[in-house]
């Protein structure tokens, strides 16, 4: 006790004096205005004054704990003391629950025993008795001793079965780790799927913009299918119109061949225009439907001056063009007609052919139309005809035949194909197939066959340009 007094009495007096000797540093350090750390005067002396007020506090308590190891320990260490007095009065709580059991016991016991003694005659009477119920009592406490020890050895095999729950347990965990494992694998596995997934959703896109793609091209065609068809329509429209003109014309010009032949007998005049001959032709294309009948009125104007020329007598002189008397004789209703097919913008081939068979100074010349679409038929190097050779040393006379049968061939096929127009065969010189004879005839290669071949792109129209080419084991040896 005396101890803490002093104790006290020191801090007291230490923190007097660091009070007073702050002070008096604060008021020399303000008088002499000094500065710390940039600040002013006033400011630095109320620093002085704060860290020697935190220099009062740490020795004051350096001093308390320094000095006083109950204080010490009552400062760290309260918290356990505390928790330790609790434990320490809830086991004097239970302690003095245990007295006042056994108070009462005692109570009951001292109660039974005052009646004991109020019944000792009985008791001794019962003596014998008392003994075999104590025995009794014995075994009974043998048995409970006995079955408290099965309790704890239970209790034993409830711990050891604890640790094994907990064995158990651990198990478990290393069992879900491993599955965590496998959800993550399967987790990448997902992953992957949904990036394969993704790109066939690409590949899918892809597919259908080419579907779209190919829908359009497909709704293209359907639409130049259709327009074909129009046109197939058309054309099979004009045929069956043409056919009914060529029928009416076949009349005609079957009355006007006996009447012509019989006039001819009678006149005995040469014949200047044969029935089918071309009289002129042109490759039209009507832009503005307000021309075709001025581009038919043309055609027929030049075929006028071709009956013209073919039509007069030799010492006859020749009219001009614009003196020129209209002999040839057709229609007004096969003009529009005619007018009517070729005013949708296409290239036809426009002929005028004659009726009949006609004599020098014949007046009255009829003529037909005939309308053809100027298509593509044949392309550039497309065979069209060929014609083998057999023997090695062949005569000039064979190999003319040949070739004349291969002409044949050419002109029926491209008359077959639809080719209006004149075939040329090389440059068009007959030198040209004399020389190309004598090649064939002269030559010490042996001959496998000779083809006719399509010199460029032609047209309905014409003329069709051949060359006759020589082949030898696959290979052309020479042409035209």
């Amino acid at each position: 006790m005396t101890s803490g007094y002093i104790l006290i009495a020191a801090i007291f007096i230490l923190g007097g004096i660091i009070a007073a000797s702050g002070d008096r540093l604060g008021t020399k350090i303000g008088k002499a205005r000094l500065r710390l750390f940039n600040l002013r005067p006033r400011q630095t002396a109320m620093v002085i004054t704060f860290i020697t007020g935190m220099l009062v506090s740490a020795s004051t308590l350096g001093i308390l704990f320094g000095l006083s190891k109950s204080l010490r320990i009552g400062i760290f260490k309260l918290d356990d003391i505390l928790k330790e007095l609790r434990h320490t009065k809830e086991d004097l709580v239970e302690v003095n629950q245990q007295k006042q059991q056994v108070e009462s016991q005692l109570t009951t016991v001292k109660d039974e025993q005052i009646e004991a003694v109020g019944k000792l005659d009985a008791i001794n009477l019962d003596f014998q008795r008392s003994k075999e119920q104590l025995k009794t009592i014995s075994s009974q406490a043998n048995k409970l001793r006995s079955e408290l020890n099965n309790l704890l050895a239970e209790r034993e095999k409830q711990l050891q079965q604890l640790e094994q729950l907990k064995g158990q347990s651990q198990q478990l965990q290393s069992q879900l780790q491993q599955r965590e494992q496998k959800i993550v694998a399967q987790d990448e596995i997902l992953s992957q799927k949904e990036t394969r997934l993704q790109q066939l959703k690409q590949q899918q896109e892809v597919l259908q913009t080419q579907v779209l793609e190919r829908d359009k091209s497909i709704s293209n065609l359907d639409q130049e299918i259709a327009l074909k068809d129009q046109n197939l329509q058309l054309r099979t429209s004009r045929l069956k119109d043409l056919e009914s003109q060529l029928k009416f014309l076949d009349r005609e010009v079957t009355i006007l061949e006996q009447y012509y032949q019989t006039y001819q007998e009678l006149r005995g005049s040469k014949i200047a225009i044969v029935k089918g001959q071309v009289l002129s032709s042109a490759v039209v294309r009507i832009v503005d439907p307000g021309a075709a009948v001025s581009a038919i009125d043309s055609l027929l104007r030049q075929a006028n001056s071709n009956v013209l020329k073919a039509i007069q007598f030799p010492n006859e002189e020749f009219q001009s063009e614009e003196s020129q008397q209209r002999v040839v004789k057709i229609t007004k209703a096969e003009v529009k007609q005619l007018a009517s097919q070729i005013k949708d913008g296409q290239d036809y081939v426009l002929r005028i052919l004659s009726a009949g068979n006609y004599v020098q100074g014949e007046k009255d010349i009829r003529v037909f139309a005939d309308l053809a679409l100027n298509q593509e038929i044949f392309q550039a190097g497309e065979e069209i005809a060929a014609v083998s050779l057999d023997s090695d040393n062949i005569a000039r006379s064979e190999v003319q035949e040949r070739l004349n049968w291969l002409l044949a061939v050419a002109k029926f096929r491209a008359q077959r194909a639809g080719i209006l127009g004149d075939i040329q065969i090389g440059d068009g010189q007959v030198a040209t197939i004399v020389n190309f004879i004598d090649k064939i005839t002269e030559s010490e290669e042996s001959i496998d066959e000779i083809q006719a071949i399509v010199v460029e792109n032609t047209y309905t129209a014409g003329p069709l340009k051949l060359n006759f080419v020589v082949i030898h084991d696959g290979k052309i040896v020479f042409s035209t």
